[in-house]
């Protein structure tokens, strides 16, 4: 996210070049930690080429060079195989000395690929919800920034935007873990910290435009740099509170 921005902020055509090439690579080396990003990806990867190609920066020279970086992300992938040959490795994830045995751990085959489980959908409703929340979330933060903006910002939010709405509803659609087991929906939780990401991005950006109107409502030049961060304090504040009263119940049970 920090690059897109410093991309769409770029002045010259090499400075562009430069990031989207470390973007690339960058996309690449995130798939070799977490799938779901891949839902980012997919957003983020069209929009960089459309910019490009709008300021005729787009060749296919360029757009080899870029696949190439994003192939140099994938090298760790190579540990695997290497591992596996060598038997180094203590613990390993299935026998990847045969190509079927990396695409099965490529795929995440054993968790259902793109699922948390194989079988049934218990959170589809929840989940359905609890995106819409976070949509609609978003979507105030949204307008409340475009509120006196200036638009040259506005393509890299509205992307921010639809990479929250295509996760949260994917996530949604994919996931199937009975929540009302508290090991499941600690594995639900950890799932949704890629959205919070956006959520708390388009949330600073609301509030970084709510301070300014409430000092103009309030006729002074400045509001008080205290109020500024009162907001971010609480709502961290409420977030560490939250995980800390989730817990205690295992610290007991433990």
């Amino acid at each position: 996210m920090a690059l897109t921005a410093h991309f769409e902020e770029a002045s010259t055509a090499k400075e562009r070049s430069k990031i989207a090439k470390l973007g690339a690579f960058c996309c690449g080396l995130s798939l070799c930690n977490q799938h779901t990003i891949v839902l980012y990806i997919i957003c983020i990867v069209p929009w960089v080429l459309f910019r490009l190609f709008q300021k005729k920066e787009l060749s296919l020279g360029h757009l080899l060079k870029l696949g190439l970086c994003f192939l140099a992300g994938l090298l760790p992938y190579l540990y695997l195989p290497a591992s596996s040959y060598l038997n180094r490795a203590r613990w390993t994830w299935g026998d990847q000395t045969t190509l079927q045995g990396f695409l099965t751990h490529f795929l995440r085959e054993e968790y259902g690929t793109f699922s948390l489980v194989n079988t049934g959908h218990f959170l589809t409703d929840f989940l359905l919800k609890l995106c819409c929340s976070r949509t609609f979330l978003s979507i105030g933060n949204l307008l409340l920034f475009f509120y006196r903006t200036e638009r040259q910002n506005l393509p890299v939010i509205w992307l921010f935007t639809g990479m929250l709405c295509v996760y949260s509803l994917f996530f949604a659609w994919r996931a199937n873990l009975d929540i009302t087991k508290p090991l499941f929906m600690g594995v639900v939780e950890r799932f949704w910290m890629q959205s919070n990401a956006v959520v708390a991005v388009l949330a600073g950006l609301g509030l970084a435009r709510l301070v300014p109107l409430a000092g103009a409502a309030l006729q002074t030049r400045r509001v008080p740099p205290c109020l500024e961060w009162l907001p971010a304090l609480a709502l961290v504040a409420s977030q560490i509170w939250a995980n800390y009263r989730y817990q205690i119940p295992w610290e007991r049970a433990g």
